[in-house]
Parts: structure tokens; C-alpha cells; sequence
């Protein structure tokens, strides 16, 4: 097989040795080697291990609990595979979820739209609750196929991608120094670009520039700007073109018409309807007062 093709469910059973319970989920032990060292799944990764086999991951901050480490990844990514791991590999197909209502909530769970290096550190505590939660998902593969087993499944893998995000936050408030860095980082590129006139030759930046000004994955940056400011990146990116506008308003003789063209506003009223929304007042009685 190569590197380039598709994986399914029972395809990576093959690969470890595993027996195929249900073609659609899997629960793979990481210490079986694996006969393929890339693999590109059509499914839902979830792999839990002490350490994990994956390059680019990176180290720890010295923020983060080291006891364990999660890594969630899509349909169409690819994962590494090392013999050797101790841990664990959840497979759960999207067909799986298409009638329960698990399929409507996985947009919420972001983290699958991570980068390798924004893994999630758990504690030793953390580590033995979401090892249960896979323990419970194997149990119902070995239950056997019947008419509750869908439902039943998705039941217990939305447990553990529910433990999954409380723990993301909580790494997100152990990390909010780190953030307050990055996002500082990424504020005065964002204000650079709008002060010099590139939003409207250019347009606003887009989500993708922000996060790479933020050194993280469009996902993450954006989930690290709503724990941190309570906003979205377009909505911090129009925060921002706010911001700016005062700091011209006050520091500057630039006529109102013309803050609005470089902040990329369509017309001066557009911009006087935004700014008196956003600053309880109109640009001209801001920069009187």
C-alpha cells in the first residue's frame, strides 16, 4: 500500500493485526507494529499515547502536563505509526455518525482542524478518564453488532470528546500567558497591515495569514482568541479595524473619509455606522471628545 492511499476502518485493523468488530470503529492497540508507516484514513483519528509517534508534535510548554498526550485528526489526514507506543488508536467513521446526532455536533469540536504541534496534554488523572472512555467504546465493539450499537457508540465517543474539550480549556487557561505572547504578536501585524493601507488595496487578512501571524493553525488560533478576547478571528480582525480607526482618529489629522478607505470600509457612512455601533459615539465626536 502506498503512502498516498486511502485507509479505511478495516484496512488499519489489517495493517496492526486487529480483528474487525464493526467496519465502522476501531480501537487499535499502539504497541502491535504496523505494517505501513504513513496513513491517509477515510475516518476520525483519536490516538492516545505516553509519547506520540507523530513528527512535527514538539515539546510540551512548560505550561502543559506531560503524563499523556491526544492527537485528533480528520478524514483525508495523514498519521504516523511506530511499533513500540504505548497507547491507543480510536477509528470512528463519519458514516457511523450520519444518523445520530453526534454528526451535527463535530463541528464543535475543533480540535480535529489542529496542527500536530497543538496536541492536547493531559494529566495523569486526565489520562486514566479518557483511557476509560476508550475502555467503554471497546466494550461496545465487543459487544457485538445489533440495532442500539450506533447509537450506543456514538453515545460513548461523544463522552470522550466532551472530557476532550474541558481539558482543551483547561490547557487553554494554563496557557494563557503563552497566548497573551502570541496574540500580541499577531495584534501588531494585524494593526500594521491596516494602518498601511493593505486592507484596502488588498482586502482584510484572512483567517489563514492571522493564524499564521499567530504561529498556530486557523482552529487553534481562533478557539486561542475566543478563550483569550472572547472573539472569533473575523471578529477580532473587526475589532482591530475599530481600534485602529480610534488610535488615527486621535493621533492623526487624517479626514474621516480617508480612515475609512484604508481601514477597507465601503463608504465613509458604512464606517460612521459601524464605528458609532462599536464606540457608543460618531468618528467626529470621538475625535472631539
Amino acid at each position: 500500500m502506498k503512502d498516498h492511499e486511502t485507509s479505511t476502518v478495516c484496512r488499519c485493523n489489517s495493517l496492526f493485526g486487529e480483528r474487525t468488530l464493526h467496519p465502522l470503529a476501531s480501537v487499535i492497540d499502539l504497541r502491535k507494529p504496523c505494517h505501513e508507516h504513513l496513513l491517509c484514513l477515510d475516518c476520525y483519528a483519536v490516538m492516545l499515547a505516553d509519547s506520540l509517534p507523530c513528527g512535527g508534535c514538539g515539546e510540551p510548554c512548560s505550561c502543559d502536563y506531560a503524563d499523556a498526550a491526544v492527537l485528533f485528526t480528520p478524514p483525508g489526514r495523514h498519521i504516523e505509526t511506530e511499533g513500540d507506543t504505548d497507547g491507543r488508536l480510536l477509528l470512528f467513521h463519519p458514516d457511523l455518525l450520519r444518523l445520530e446526532d453526534l454528526s451535527r455536533k463535530m463541528p464543535s469540536y475543533t480540535f480535529f482542524e489542529y496542527g500536530k504541534d497543538e496536541i492536547l496534554r493531559l494529566s495523569l488523572r486526565e489520562k486514566r478518564q479518557a483511557e476509560r472512555c476508550i475502555d467503554f467504546i471497546d466494550e461496545e465493539l465487543h459487544w457485538g453488532i445489533d440495532y442500539f450499537s450506533h447509537t450506543l457508540l456514538c453515545n460513548k465517543i461523544e463522552l470522550l470528546l466532551n472530557y476532550c474539550l474541558r481539558y482543551y480549556s483547561r490547557q487553554f487557561t494554563l496557557r494563557h500567558d503563552v497566548s497573551l505572547d502570541d496574540i500580541t504578536r499577531l495584534t501588531r501585524k494585524l494593526d500594521e497591515y491596516l494602518r498601511s493601507g493593505r486592507a484596502a488595496a488588498c482586502g482584510l487578512p484572512s483567517p489563514a495569514l492571522v493564524a499564521q501571524w499567530a504561529g498556530h493553525s486557523e482552529a487553534y488560533t481562533s478557539d486561542m482568541l475566543r478563550a483569550e478576547t472572547g472573539h472569533t478571528t473575523a471578529e477580532y480582525i473587526d475589532k482591530r479595524r475599530i481600534d485602529v480607526a480610534k488610535q488615527m482618529l486621535i493621533g492623526t489629522a487624517t479626514a474621516i473619509g480617508e480612515v475609512a478607505a484604508i481601514l477597507a470600509f465601503p463608504s465613509a457612512a458604512a464606517f460612521c455606522r459601524v464605528f458609532e455601533r462599536c464606540a457608543g459615539c460618531s468618528p467626529a465626536h470621538y475625535r472631539r471628545h
